[in-house]
């Protein structure tokens, strides 16, 4: 299954939802595409109130979360994550790794839930990022790296879309 990953980033003007069997998106993606999931790793109170009303009226078929707040949706999917991050990835353990964005955690409920053969990732380009700094989308991607490898290790393919810091 080829699944497209979306973050909020200029590259997501390059996804094109037909070309792909399903999408999860993150956060308030709904404002640009509507996905089959969408993965949210914050409180609502995190949100101001315009990014906030996208993420509510949004009906994902899944609401995939590690945090109870969300819980009143009807499609909340609780989620739960690891309380380090990766230095190895193994898709057989029970939790998700946690990163500093949300895309990371996407990725792997694409590759555990969702069987992708494919991921595409649109929109995590981690250039001018309004919320993280250099240091961290540094750690970012190490992260997606791990990720990466373990993917190729199972003869799965993952393709970084844009010119952002993961296409290096």
């Amino acid at each position: 299954m080829k699944i497209a990953i979306l973050g909020l980033g200029p590259s997501l003007e390059l996804y094109h939802p037909e070309d792909f069997d399903s999408a999860i998106g993150v956060n308030d993606i709904w404002r640009y595409h509507q996905p089959e999931a969408i993965v949210c790793l914050n409180h609502r109170s995190t949100f101001n109130n315009d990014r906030l009303k996208w993420i509510d009226i949004a009906k994902p078929k899944y609401f995939y979360t590690q945090i109870a707040n969300w819980s009143s949706r009807s499609d909340y999917v609780k989620i739960e994550l690891t309380n380090y991050f990766p230095h190895e990835i193994n898709f057989n353990q029970a939790k998700f790794y946690k990163s500093y964005c949300s895309p990371f955690v996407a990725c792997q409920i694409a590759l555990r839930f969702h069987q992708a053969t494919e991921v595409h990732l649109f929109g995590v380009d981690l250039l001018n990022h309004p919320h993280l700094d250099r240091s961290l989308c540094e750690k970012i991607k190490k992260h997606f790296d791990l990720l990466k490898t373990a993917i190729e290790k199972e003869n799965r393919k993952f393709i970084v879309h844009g010119d952002g810091i993961l296409k290096t």
